[in-house]
């Protein structure tokens, strides 16, 4: 996956080395591919929808399945605020929201079929489908479809996110790529590492791997303070208080919905220094041990801990660290402050439009 962006990236600047390239198209096709090989076994790039009546492009499955969905989780409902009004209909919300469900459900369907007589011919490969077709007793086919979208969804769409907000910071703070002794840095940011000479210190001329991952610290820090600070999910879904109980100090009655604002906590001036800046460095003082890293909730915890935060750190961390050691990044012009967020997963508004120069290789 890796391979196949940092390839493209060199094309597009060959081809015009003046002009800025859309880092979200390159990195989210590649990461959508490497999704449906996941959970499907192999790249679709186009399949037929009965309900539709004709052959529905890759894009067109990306917008169903991923970008309407997430579009679909934060529609509003106004009857949520006046519970004595739920008997009111709002056929407008509920239009939408059925529209976008429908969709996802006659493409998954499509797809799920098309695999199906892929493994009835005896074309068995490793995905999560052939896993629970071969391995479960799952005979319900509503069931299995959902399974099957509920990982290719969280596989396409929140390592995105983090990964462009990393990226962004990355050409936003040029001394956080590279250590530059410059006149004007204190002495302290003179000796902070930084990321690409870190990679050269244990790398060396090798190609980044994810086997190097535990001996790069400051891409680590760089990874966490970026989840701290452009939380992919700001406000975790609601969990339900089945006793009463006590939290925090505040009594919380049984049957209630909890929300828990992630953004707020990761912006608390009493757990974080200067939290509205971003600072990796923050990780490596020595105060966060290898579990406190995760105090940003990015993964959530406990038992509803996200069972990809593996899979998600490893992608964006190798991608990170190639993407350092391939080329110098350098925002464009005027970019510098574009920090709004859209969807329910904190898309930056603007896509990352970003300059690339390759480093000279050594």
């Amino acid at each position: 996956m890796v391979n196949n962006m940092l390839s493209t990236f060199h094309e597009l600047v060959t081809d015009d080395p003046h002009s800025p390239l859309n880092f979200r198209n390159v990195f989210r096709d590649e990461l959508y591919r490497l999704s449906l090989i996941e959970s499907l076994g192999e790249d679709v790039n186009s399949v037929y929808v009965d309900e539709f009546g004709r052959d529905v492009s890759k894009e067109e499955m990306y917008i169903a399945t991923v970008e309407g969905m997430m579009k679909c989780a934060i529609e509003i409902d106004w009857r949520d605020f006046f519970p004595y009004l739920s008997w009111v209909p709002n056929r407008s919300y509920e239009a939408r929201v059925f529209s976008a469900i429908g969709r996802k459900n006659a493409v998954m369907r499509a797809l799920v079929k098309q695999q199906k007589e892929r493994i009835a011919r005896g074309e068995a490969r490793k995905s999560y489908l052939d896993f629970l077709l071969a391995e479960s007793e799952l005979t319900d086919d509503e069931q299995l479809t959902l399974l099957v979208w509920e990982v290719l969804v969280e596989s396409a769409d929140t390592t995105l996110v983090t990964a462009e907000w990393a990226m962004y910071e990355l050409a936003k703070n040029p001394d956080k790529q590279a250590r530059q002794l410059l006149f004007f840095l204190t002495p302290r940011a003179r000796t902070r590492e930084r990321l690409y000479q870190e990679i050269r210190e244990v790398c060396g001329d090798e190609t980044v791997t994810e086997e190097h991952l535990p001996r790069l610290p400051y891409l680590n820090a760089v990874f966490h303070e970026t989840l701290r600070r452009h939380s992919a999910v700001t406000l975790l879904p609601p969990r339900f208080i089945h006793e009463d109980t006590v939290l925090a100090g505040y009594d919380v009655p049984a049957n209630t919905e909890v929300v828990v604002n992630v953004y707020a906590c990761n912006m608390n001036k009493e757990e974080w220094d200067s939290p509205e800046e971003w600072a990796p460095e923050r990780f490596l003082d020595g105060r966060f041990e290898a579990a406190s890293m995760h105090k940003t909730l990015a993964f959530g915890g406990g038992r509803r801990t996200c069972a990809g935060a593996r899979q998600a750190t490893t992608i964006a961390c190798t991608a990170m660290a190639r993407f350092v050691q391939e080329f110098t990044w350098r925002l464009r012009e005027g970019d510098e402050d574009k920090v709004d967020t859209v969807q329910l997963t904190s898309y930056k508004l603007h896509p990352l439009q970003v300059h690339l120069t390759p480093r000279e290789k050594n």
